[in-house]
């Protein structure tokens, strides 16, 4: 009894003898890491485009209205990027109605983002009525500035532009002659409002714009998106 008594004794005044010492902390999965953009993103914009051509001592402009949503994923660091435009004009004479379709890939890591693929525009009006180009934007991030660089970014409205973006304002030049500019109004944690606007001119050609939506994130960011 006397031998059971005193292993019951030393077992209740030694019992961190028997405990464990605490593990390390798990390791955040793969994808916890930062990226230079949140993992996913939904944009709906609204607003109004003029585009036409300069000749002698005049131009002509048409005005279209416009409606677009656009957005990306991160899996991992694999970026998926799509956007679909709408057109319609706002006069009987002038060019149709028009739809365009963003389809980009490419890698998301700690401080760049490289997306990269086909603008396809369908013109009801224009001959050929399908145009296929290629698209390319690109973001590396300096501390609190992000840089932006892209050719034929925004549903193929810009033909090239490069530019940078801190606290949700954003200032670009577009090649040849232009500049493109956005702000981005937290409202919450996950919803923002954004105004966005460009203008250009390529050669004979120019062309304006100004939209109004919203963006919409899973988590807060303060990125500033091209």
């Amino acid at each position: 009894m006397r031998p059971r008594l005193l292993f019951l004794l030393a077992l209740a005044a030694a019992p961190s003898a028997w405990a464990q010492p605490p593990g390390p902390e798990p390791l955040p999965p793969p994808d916890a890491a930062p990226r230079a953009l949140p993992r996913s993103e939904l944009r709906v914009d609204l607003g109004a485009l003029s585009g036409g051509y300069t000749y002698g001592g005049g131009a002509w402009m048409d005005p279209l209205a416009s409606q677009a949503a656009s957005g990306h994923l991160l899996l991992g660091g694999f970026t998926v990027d799509a956007g679909v435009l709408s057109l319609v004009p706002l006069q009987r004479r002038g060019p149709g109605a028009s739809l365009t379709l963003t389809a980009r890939a490419g890698y998301t890591g700690e401080r760049w983002s490289l997306v990269g693929g086909p603008v396809l525009n369908l013109a009801y009006t224009a001959r050929p009525a399908l145009q296929v180009l290629p698209s390319v934007k690109a973001l590396y991030r300096v501390g609190p500035v992000d840089l932006h660089a892209g050719v034929l970014d925004l549903h193929g409205l810009v033909p090239a532009h490069v530019g940078a973006s801190w606290n949700g304002l954003g200032l670009a030049y577009v090649l040849p002659l232009g500049a493109r500019a956005w702000a981005h109004i937290p409202l919450s944690s996950a919803l923002g409002l954004r105004v966005e606007g460009f203008a250009f001119r390529l050669g004979s050609a120019q062309s304006a714009m100004l939209t109004v939506g919203l963006s919409a994130l899973p988590s807060p960011s303060t990125s500033a998106q091209p």
